[in-house]
């Protein structure tokens, strides 16, 4: 919780000194208290996966009868950022986590989410319904330990022009049906503060 404060007061401190012609950064990185990401899964529907060190999206069989697919949601709370603010990009940062990502066609979706969840409450039957219409396709890793950077400019102006609210994000991979494929990612309770989930936003006042 502490580095998570840190990054909030380095932002806050930036935006007051500077003028108007000035890009500003944010981060956002929050701890395992404050942060908002969790792993759902169809075998276990009830089950919530919110203490998790890691954040994947699967493409399973349990025994090989039961489809096993895992989506996980995620959310960062900028509000810091004013409302008249000019958003010039905002990027999301996922780093991979240990085995990695494994098989073949394991390209996902980022959605926007349509209703609100609870961190600790959020399984798969009660997930809320992901946005199509912008939703962005993020291309297969070409690495097992590949990291991503996922632009989300359109996304965090919307939300600062209240155009819809912040509702987070639905991770899920593109195709849910065999092969045997996986994507993993540290989650915000990662023990390593720099591996944990991260929204860049650039604006201008």
């Amino acid at each position: 919780m502490k580095f998570f404060k840190i990054i909030i007061s380095l932002s806050i401190l930036s935006f007051c000194s500077c003028n108007n012609n000035k890009t500003i950064k944010a981060v956002f990185q929050p701890d395992e208290i404050l942060g908002k990401d969790v792993v759902i899964s169809e075998a276990y529907e009830e089950r919530n996966y919110s203490h998790l060190e890691r954040l994947h999206l699967l493409s399973l069989t349990v025994q090989d009868t039961i489809d096993n697919d895992s989506r996980f949601l995620i959310r960062f709370g900028f509000a810091s950022i004013p409302q008249t603010a000019k958003i010039d990009s905002a990027f999301i940062y996922l780093k991979a986590i240990e085995p990695g990502h494994f098989g073949e066609k394991n390209s996902f979706y980022i959605q926007r989410s349509k209703s609100v969840w609870i961190n600790k409450d959020v399984n798969w039957q009660n997930q809320p319904e992901g946005d199509e219409t912008d939703q962005i396709l993020i291309d297969a890793p070409t690495d097992k330990m590949q990291s991503y950077k996922i632009d989300v400019t359109n996304y965090v102006e919307n939300v600062i022009n209240k155009t819809y609210p912040n509702y987070g994000y639905i991770f899920r991979l593109e195709s849910e049906e065999k092969p045997y494929k996986g994507i993993r990612f540290c989650s915000s309770n990662h023990l390593n503060e720099d591996s944990r989930p991260k929204l860049e936003v650039f604006y201008r006042e």
